[in-house]
């Protein structure tokens, strides 16, 4: 798979990382990762690690964890809750099947192929020559492709499932790139507008996760290319 679907972890160090987090907007049960910020993230630099791919090897699996917090000194609790931070950057892949609204016949005939989720999806529809191609070989409509194409990009955002995704892709906004420079307040309001039409997303959001998605969306790659 390409490499570009996510954030490249390998190419982030701890102090941009440090940086990052010392002004993130965080959920309330990660604002743990703000305190003492320095000193912690000194300590595992001192262990040796340089990049996030190196940390995140570190924290696989819960022995890991609890090896390193040994080592370390660190709280195994914070190490816990660094872990799902990052990962966060690495959003499961949603499988097709799940966006409202997509024909049923469409998922099928992606997954004859062997495409049922947006990781899949996504080095197939890269660029409009991909998507031209997938479309000859499905018998899929292009406008359906280009659908496709725009759940897959919006869904490589940090939180963004499958409903979510529908309802930014039928916004003004349904692209990782136009997302990331939206006015969070426009793009809530026309969410709001949509979802209370549609009914697509049955939880609660309110302009600050807006607003963290927009921040989330300025870290992922602008690998689609329209």
């Amino acid at each position: 798979m390409e490499d570009d679907y996510y954030i490249d972890l390998s190419r982030i160090t701890l102090q941009d990382y440090e940086k990052q987090l010392a002004t993130a907007e965080l959920l309330p049960s990660r604002r743990i990762l703000q305190e003492e910020l320095h000193p912690r993230f000194d300590c595992l630099r001192a262990q040796g690690f340089q990049v996030l791919s190196q940390l995140l090897a570190a924290l696989k699996t819960p022995p890991k964890i609890k090896a390193l917090a040994q080592k370390s000194g660190l709280p195994e609790e914070y190490l816990v809750i660094l872990k799902r931070e990052i990962n966060s950057s690495l959003p499961k892949p949603v499988d097709l099947a799940d966006f409202p609204g997509l024909d049923p016949e469409t998922v099928s005939k992606l997954a004859l192929l062997g495409i049922a989720n947006t990781r899949q999806l996504f080095a197939r529809v890269k660029n409009a020559a991909d998507r031209q191609a997938l479309g000859e070989e499905t018998g899929i409509p292009a406008q359906e492709i280009l659908e496709l194409t725009r759940l897959t990009d919006v869904c490589r955002i940090k939180w963004v499932g499958a409903n979510f995704a529908r309802l930014l892709v039928d916004s003004d906004w349904d692209t990782v790139e136009k997302v990331a420079q939206a006015s969070y307040p426009q793009l809530h309001e026309q969410l709001v507008r949509i979802n209370a039409a549609k009914q697509y997303f049955k939880g609660m959001f309110g302009l600050n996760d807006t607003k963290l998605c927009v921040l989330a969306a300025r870290d992922v790659p602008r690998a689609i290319r329209y």
